[in-house]
């Protein structure tokens, strides 16, 4: 991570020629500031008219609006230089900034001071850069309501409903010598109503993370069935080699498309075959069965010469026949596709949706989720899983300790346990300016 204590700039509007450009600093203190742009000294909250000697023979009349520690963005001194919008200009007013003391900004590095300083949550940060990031109204809608509290809401319901449940618990535990939990089924069904809360959260968390991300998708299957010509239809281009020979694709090929506003990350992989001696072929398979494992659906395609080919997933799936158009006998258990003639694939396009589990209308979305919001609601559902299973009384430790674990798991949705280098990671994900 990038020494916080600098000062840092760096131009936050967008890149390229426009009316006006804005170029932000932050620092601890910046009255340096005052003193070497003579000027007698920065008033929070008050725009002042600066003419600049960018370089010896050119000037710029900029605005300066000044923000005084802690009632900024950052919650450090911030200094917002606002001047004609050309790429040029701008450069040259970074360039003057830097030979004052400062240091150009790395992406992101904006709101990672204002997360440390505690101007804005973690969850905030996020929502602010998915609402950047937003490309249609649906996005953009959910990120502002995200951006509101509405995500930052539920899971502290979540975490609050917990804690009781864990205080309830462990204060049995500490006085179990004078009486033990009094109610042990009732304190059971108020753990698992509280775990199917978690499980609707998850599903309109994942349902959010789909409309906010994209879904993963690996087109998988036995080698020669025409998973890169459904590759090439689902994307309407040929991002994948097509060919009669067996085990063309080797590497995984990535693709995204759009469907219903949901953006689908496409991924098609090499056929799944044990008898091939190719070591390159073996490679293809592997990192096709890799990504099963961490993929959100599964389109499984085999063909009618392959129609006993089936493998079991713990993924969704959508299981498809193509070559239909050479066989009579169609398998009802199955989309019936042909790739050579265009059929089955509105249906298909359809199950995709729906294999999603999304809300009839994505317009129902209230809030922006993250992968790594699901994963940490998921986690915490597996520990809460674990404690329903024990039903003894004499378990009320074990069931406490897998509380505790799920508890941590929410808490760090708000508040991820990360070390400086991690955070900075994070936070890098950002545009520039940010």
């Amino acid at each position: 991570m990038q020494n916080i204590s600098d000062t840092i700039i760096a131009c936050s509007s967008p890149l390229g020629r426009g009316a006006i450009s804005l170029v932000r600093i932050s620092g601890p203190d910046l009255t340096f500031l005052s003193q070497k742009l003579k000027i007698k000294n920065l008033v929070n909250k008050k725009a002042i008219v600066k003419e600049i000697q960018l370089k010896h023979d050119f000037k710029e009349k900029c605005v300066l609006t000044f923000f005084k520690s802690p009632n900024s963005f950052t919650g450090e001194d911030v200094l917002e230089v606002s001047c004609h919008g050309n790429p040029l200009i701008v450069e040259f007013i970074i360039d003057f900034f830097v030979d004052l003391g400062c240091r150009r900004a790395g992406p992101g590095e904006f709101s990672l001071r204002g997360f440390i300083n505690g101007k804005l949550s973690y969850l905030e940060a996020e929502a602010i850069d998915d609402l950047i990031n937003s490309e249609n109204e649906l996005q953009l809608n959910a990120s502002a309501r995200s951006l509101a509290g509405e995500f930052e809401k539920k899971v502290d319901s979540l975490i609050d409903e917990l804690l009781k449940l864990r205080v309830y618990l462990e204060s049995n535990i500490d006085f179990s010598d004078e009486e033990i939990i009094k109610d042990f089924k009732r304190f059971k069904k108020n753990l698992n109503d509280f775990s199917i809360k978690i499980n609707d959260f998850i599903r309109d968390s994942d349902a959010s993370r789909y409309l906010i991300e994209g879904a993963k998708v690996v087109i998988t299957g036995p080698p020669n069935v025409g998973k890169s010509t459904l590759m090439n239809i689902l994307c309407n281009k040929n991002a994948s080699i097509v060919s009669e020979i067996s085990g063309t694709t080797r590497d995984i090929v990535q693709r995204s498309v759009k469907i219903d506003n949901v953006s689908f990350l496409l991924h098609d992989t090499a056929g799944i075959t044990k008898i091939s001696k190719d070591p390159i072929e073996k490679e293809g398979v592997f990192l096709a069965q890799e990504l099963l494992s961490n993929c959100d659906l599964i389109i499984e395609v085999v063909d009618v010469f392959s129609r006993d080919y089936s493998c079991d997933y713990d993924k969704p799936v959508i299981r498809l026949e193509n070559k239909s158009d050479l066989s009579d006998d169609l398998n009802k258990k199955k989309i019936n596709t042909s790739f050579l003639k265009n059929t089955g694939i509105e249906e298909l396009k359809a199950k995709m949706i729906e294999k999603l589990n999304l809300p009839n209308s994505l317009g129902q979305i209230t809030f922006s989720a993250r992968s790594r919001h699901t994963k940490l609601l998921k986690m915490a559902e597996e520990e809460l899983s674990e404690a329903l299973k024990l039903d003894s009384e004499d378990s009320l430790e074990l069931i406490a300790d897998n509380l505790r674990y799920a508890s941590n798991l929410l808490g760090e949705i708000k508040s991820p346990y990360t070390s400086d280098e991690l955070l900075g990671e994070i936070f890098s994900s950002f545009c520039i300016g940010k």
